[in-house]
C-alpha cells in the first residue's frame, strides 16, 4: 500500500524536484501536494470505475422527499461514503436510469441496488488503492502542480500525457477482469485534455529536462 506521503513522492520525481516527509513540511512542495492531494484523488477516482474502489449497497427511500416530478421515489445517497454512483440496479435491470441531486438518488426503480466508486475517508485513506491508480493520482498530481514548482508547461502537459496513458492502461486491464463497465463522460478529463492535448509532446529525455 502506497501511503499519500509516497504518492506525492511519485509525482514530485517525475517532475524532478524532491521529496517530503510530511504535508505539514515548511516547503512549497509539501504545501502544493497538501493542497491539491484530495481533489485530485476524488477527480481520478471519478475518471474511472475502479475495480479496487468499488463498493455494492441498497439504498433506502427517503421519508422526507418525493420529487415533485419526472421521477416517482428519492433515495438516501450517503455521500460521506459514495463518491460517485456508477449503475442503478432495478430487479433484472443493468443501468436503470436515475439522476443524483445533492444527497439523493431519482429514480423511477421501485428498488435501489447501486454499484458505486468509494470516497476516501481521509488524505491518509489509500488502503485500498492498487498499483494502477497510485500510479494515476501521482501523474494526475504532478500535472497540477508543476507549474507552480517548476514554471514549465511542458513538464505540466508532459505530465497530463503520461496520467492519460495510466489510465487508459487502467481501462484495459479492468476490462479483462470481468466485464467492462460503461460509465458517463468525465468533464474534468475532458476538459484538461482539450486544454493540454495540443501542446502535449511524447516523452524524451531532451524534452524532459531529465525528468523521469
Amino acid at each position: 500500500m502506497a501511503t499519500a506521503i509516497q504518492i506525492s513522492n511519485i509525482a514530485l520525481n517525475n517532475i524532478g524536484d524532491g521529496t517530503i516527509t510530511s504535508f505539514d513540511d515548511p516547503n512549497a512542495r509539501a504545501r502544493a501536494c497538501k493542497l491539491r492531494f484530495e481533489d485530485v484523488r476524488d477527480a481520478v477516482l471519478r475518471a474511472h470505475p475502479w475495480n479496487c474502489m468499488t463498493g455494492r449497497t441498497t439504498l433506502s427511500q427517503s421519508a422526507d422527499y418525493t420529487p415533485p416530478f419526472e421521477y416517482d421515489y428519492a433515495y438516501v445517497l450517503d455521500n460521506t461514503i459514495v463518491l460517485r454512483v456508477l449503475n442503478l440496479y432495478e430487479s433484472d435491470v443493468f443501468d436503470y436510469p436515475f439522476k443524483v441531486e445533492g444527497q439523493f438518488l431519482l429514480t423511477n426503480a421501485t428498488t435501489a441496488k447501486i454499484k458505486y466508486i468509494k470516497r476516501p475517508t481521509s488524505i491518509d485513506d489509500t488502503q485500498d488503492f492498487d498499483a494502477q491508480l497510485v500510479q494515476a493520482i501521482a501523474m494526475s498530481l504532478a500535472s497540477e502542480i508543476a507549474m507552480d514548482l517548476t514554471g514549465q508547461a511542458q513538464i505540466r502537459d508532459l505530465m497530463l500525457g503520461k496520467y492519460q496513458q495510466v489510465l487508459s492502461e487502467a481501462r484495459s486491464i479492468d476490462a479483462q477482469v470481468g466485464t467492462a463497465d460503461v460509465i458517463e463522460s468525465n468533464e474534468w478529463v475532458e476538459s484538461r485534455t482539450r486544454t493540454y492535448s495540443g501542446n502535449f509532446k511524447p516523452f524524451s529525455a531532451s524534452t524532459a529536462n531529465g525528468v523521469v
